[in-house]
């Protein structure tokens, strides 16, 4: 008779007569298997490393505890249940244990137990590295830190600088190539002990054993930033990539999800400077981010309960005097801080997300107060947006625009658009689509803060931009530094020549207006014109505005 299928290697964990009564029918069917006879699981367990197959045997009695076993189970029965066991793969039942029976039983556990690992591989292993995905490192982690009573571990979490960018430049396939490359420097780095996962397309975690060497982690992260600093080679040519690791150490009760955020947070620590570094996680870190998480909290709640409000800095001609625009720039009233400032909070809200529906929430409040003031008689004026790449790459920005436009019943030919140089050059191909058809609804574009990005001037001509946005740094050292002089006249003649209207931003004296009407610059906007006003303010300031005498002091 044929050898039965896997697994060969038996724990019966049970009284001697079941003992007897299995090798009789193992002798039987000429079975090779080796039935080990073990007092518990624990006692038995350290017979198995994690490649072993195995098959455990026992009476409910001896049953291990949930999650301390990891092989296939099958219950040994004095008489048959009424409802399937719980818990296990399948049951035996002492009278009706025949050859046969036993035969079908653990050809059915071989195949259920393919069949689990077939399931586990494509659940738990990432696809292109074949090594643990985050599913997969999440129960490992848990495996461990029981297996260690939570000592002698550490979590390493890294996450590389500038993957995305080289992702987008070079391709996927590509992309591939470099994450397969990070990998194998990575194993090289670990021994036999260790573990590494893949948790999402640019992250990885490592699992440290530091049980005989405290110290031990800190030699291997130094020595991974070490062996992640050097270039990478992919399809002929030579990439420099960052990367930035946080080292957790486990402690008695920590949970596998408390582990993982200290490891993150700490990797966030470390990504606060340039290059290949490392940091090691402190109840500091820990607050600042509980901090910072608050606060993200608040955000999403600010949103539901329309805590945040819009703020209108006017935009003047110089040519005719007149505000031809308005660029739009959201506040929050938060209730114990005051009147925060987009820069208290837009870089919280990217990072988490929540940009797309804050930027929703910007493009129909500025449409409602445009229908606003046109109620009150007012004069159309373009209104500006600023636009975040994300809210860019959003597949419902068109749909989601057209219905903002049409229930509000404004023209879009005076919503603008702003984005900075960065975003706009990152994916020029996706960028030309999705501004095509924006523009073909109306909508214009402004490039913000030029000067201070990487525009690839071919890509600026072939764009939809109307308009150039000098940033503020440039105007702002217009008096002081001839360099900044020169280049702001520069940037002013590049967009003439490129056929485009310029503003320059944060103009805050008389000598500055003067410098950019002798430049030729179009329109001008900052505090010398006005700050930010609400809507009531700004509705008083186009009707009363001082603008208009400013201009005839310095043409007199």
């Amino acid at each position: 008779m044929s050898a039965l299928v896997e697994p060969l290697r038996l724990v019966l964990l049970a009284e001697t007569e079941w003992s007897s009564l299995l090798r009789e029918c193992l002798q039987a069917l000429g079975n090779p298997a080796a039935l080990i006879t073990a007092p518990s699981w624990e006692a038995a367990c350290s017979l198995f490393d994690e490649q072993e197959h195995g098959l455990l045997l026992s009476t409910p009695a001896n049953l291990p505890a949930p999650g301390r076993c990891r092989l296939p189970t099958v219950l040994l029965l004095e008489q048959e249940p009424a409802e399937a066991p719980a818990g296990v793969t399948d049951w035996l039942v002492r009278d009706s244990l025949t050859g046969d029976v036993l035969r079908r039983c653990l050809r059915y556990v071989g195949k259920h137990g393919q069949l689990q690992n077939t399931v586990q591989r494509l659940t738990e292993q990432d696809p292109l590295t074949a090594i643990a995905n985050r599913q997969g490192f999440h129960t490992l982690l848990r495996a461990r830190l029981s297996e260690f009573a939570g000592r002698g571990l550490a979590m390493a979490h890294l996450d590389l600088d500038n993957f995305r960018h080289a992702n987008d430049t070079l391709g996927y396939q590509a992309g591939d190539h470099l994450i397969l490359q990070v990998v194998a420097r990575l194993k090289g780095e670990l021994e036999a002990c260790d573990q590494l996962a893949r948790l999402g397309s640019d992250e990885f975690a490592l699992l440290l054993d530091i049980r005989r060497d405290p110290g031990r982690a800190l030699r291997i992260v130094g020595q991974i930033t070490e062996a992640l600093a050097e270039p990478y080679w992919v399809d002929g040519e030579s990439l420099l990539i960052g990367c930035s690791l946080g080292v957790a150490e486990a402690s008695e009760g920590v949970s596998a999800d408390l582990l993982m955020w200290h490891a993150h947070i700490a990797m966030q620590q470390a990504k606060r400077t340039q290059g290949c570094n490392f940091s090691v996680y402190d109840e500091r870190h820990s607050r600042g981010a509980r901090s910072r998480a608050d606060l993200e909290g608040e955000l999403r709640r600010a949103l539901r309960r329309d805590e945040l409000e819009l703020h209108y800095q006017p935009r003047l001609c110089l040519q005719t005097g007149q505000v031809v625009g308005l660029e739009a720039l959201v506040r929050w009233r938060h209730a114990e801080r005051g009147l925060l400032t987009p820069d208290e909070f837009i870089p919280l809200a990217e990072e988490s997300g929540l940009i797309v529906p804050l930027g929703y929430w910007v493009i129909a409040r500025a449409l409602r107060d445009m229908q606003w003031l046109r109620g009150r008689g007012l004069p159309a004026l373009h209104m500006a947006v600023n636009l975040s790449f994300r809210q860019f790459q959003d597949s419902q920005l068109l749909p989601t625009l057209t219905r903002l436009i049409a229930d509000r019943g404004v023209e879009a030919q005076w919503l603008e658009f702003e984005l900075t140089e960065t975003a706009v050059m990152r994916r020029s191909d996706q960028v030309q689509q999705t501004m095509d058809g924006l523009g073909q609804l109306g909508v214009r574009f402004s490039l913000d803060d030029f000067g201070t990005g990487f525009s690839s001037f071919v890509h600026l001509n072939n764009l939809p931009i109307t308009l150039l946005k000098v940033d503020k740094s440039f105007v702002g050292g217009m008096g002081a530094e001839p360099a900044s002089y020169r280049l702001v006249q520069a940037m002013i003649n590049l967009g003439h020549n490129l056929h485009l209207q310029v503003v320059a931003e944060g103009v805050e004296t008389p000598e500055q207006l003067a410098l950019l009407r002798q430049f030729g610059c179009d329109q001008v906007q900052g505090y010398l014109i006005s700050k930010p006003l609400p809507l009531s303010e700004l509705a008083r300031f186009l009707v009363f505005g001082r603008h208009q005498a400013l201009l005839a002091g310095l043409s007199s």
